[in-house]
Formats: C-alpha cells, sequence, structure tokens
C-alpha cells in the first residue's frame, strides 16, 4: 500500500518516523502527510516472521554387532570408543549384565563387579579380551592398559586371585599372554605370590620361567 507525496503525489519512502519523495526532493515527519496517507500508516502490519530449521530427527546411535565391536577393539579404535571393549564383553556375555548395572560401568568396573560376584565368568571375560588385542600385548602401553589399567578393580579387590591361576593351569596362551606381554608389574607379582599362598609350587616354576624368556621383565620393584 503505497503512502504518496503530499506535495507531489509520488510514492514515498517511510524511514522510522520520517517519510522522503524520490521524485520531488520533498520530505518531512510522518505526522505532515495527509490524514489519509497517515491512515494507510496505521493499516500497514509489519510481521516479522521467525523460521526455525530443525534438523531432521536425530537417529539414535547405531548399536554395533559383536564382530564390529571386535574389529573396533582388535584395531584399538577404542580412544574415541572408550566403552567399546565393555560393549563388547556385554554382547559376548550378556549373563554379565545381571551381576551388576552394567551400563552405568565402564570396563574396569565391570570386571571387578563381575570378579566379585562370578569369577570364572569374569576371567573367561577378560581371556577374551585378550584373545582380541593378542597383537598389542608386544606394545608397553597397550599391554599396561591390557594387565592392570583393565583389571585394576580384580587386582585391588577383595577375592582371590586363584580363579585366573586355575585358568593359566588349564590353558597356556592364557599364561603366555600375561607373563610373556611387554608389561610386567603388579599383576604378575600378585599372581606368584597367590601361587605361594595356594601352595602350588609347580605353577609358580612354570609362570617364573615364562617370565625370565620375558626380555621385558627385569625384576620386581
Amino acid at each position: 500500500m503505497a503512502i504518496c507525496c503530499p506535495h507531489c503525489g509520488s510514492p514515498v519512502m517511510i524511514r522510522g518516523s520520517r517519510w522522503e519523495c524520490g521524485w520531488c526532493g520533498d520530505f518531512g515527519a510522518l505526522s505532515s502527510l495527509h490524514p489519509s496517507e497517515r491512515a494507510k500508516l496505521d493499516d500497514t502490519i509489519r510481521v516479522t516472521v521467525t523460521v526455525t530449521v530443525t534438523d531432521p530427527e536425530e537417529e539414535s546411535p547405531k548399536k554395533l554387532t559383536p564382530e564390529e565391536l571386535e574389529a573396533m577393539v582388535r584395531g584399538w579404535d577404542i580412544v574415541d570408543n572408550e566403552d567399546a571393549i565393555r560393549d563388547l564383553l556385554l554382547a559376548t556375555f550378556p549373563e554379565a549384565a545381571s551381576y551388576v548395572e552394567a551400563d552405568d560401568l565402564g570396563t574396569e568396573g565391570l570386571f571387578g563387579a563381575t570378579y566379585e560376584k562370578n569369577p570364572d565368568l569374569a576371567v573367561q571375560m577378560w581371556r577374551k579380551v585378550l584373545d582380541v588385542t593378542q597383537g598389542h600385548l608386544q606394545e608397553p602401553e597397550r599391554a599396561e592398559y591390557l594387565l592392570c589399567d583393565l583389571m585394576g578393580d580384580v587386582w585391588y579387590g577383595p577375592t582371590s586371585l586363584w580363579f585366573i591361576l586355575k585358568a593359566m593351569e588349564q590353558d597356556e596362551n592364557f599364561a603366555r599372554q600375561v607373563f610373556g606381554s611387554a608389561y610386567v608389574g603388579y599383576p604378575q607379582e600378585e599372581l606368584l605370590k597367590t601361587c605361594d599362598d595356594s601352595g602350588e609350587p609347580e605353577l609358580k616354576a612354570k609362570l617364573t620361567s615364562l617370565l625370565e624368556k620375558n626380555p621385558h621383565f627385569k625384576g620386581f620393584e
């Protein structure tokens, strides 16, 4: 709806509270317009439309298959996927979820809670992780994570370590994974002490032999 110049009748431009005529160059306050033109201003509705563009609804995080999780852990793609090992364990050993509120725990907490309730199951879970990540056991930092950090709640937990030794007695590869890795420290020392406490000199001798062949073993502190 055009507002006309009171002098020449041409359409004017409204600039705030003033008007300007581009034809004759006249200008003035809005109050100087003819009453009929001011009425046009009153009837003019200025609408501001705000459009909010919303991204399509985000899909729920894709649930990875056990095979995808295993490939992720084997490839050590766990820096940005810190729950990958935990999720792999829960996918492989769903019974572990019955012992704890698994979704609220990290991997270390899952091991500790499961070991306290069902040590044999926890040992199976640890062996699964070591089997999947065996290629990283000769890398010192990663071996320390897999042997020491990951099982921290077990090493300092209230339950006997004999369940781990029992599995090593039955599976020499498991014993080699732990005692032949690039990290040697508290875990191996505590396991050897448990051999003494449990009256297992032959098992201790076998594990000690693995240590002596391990070039990373420089003695315990």
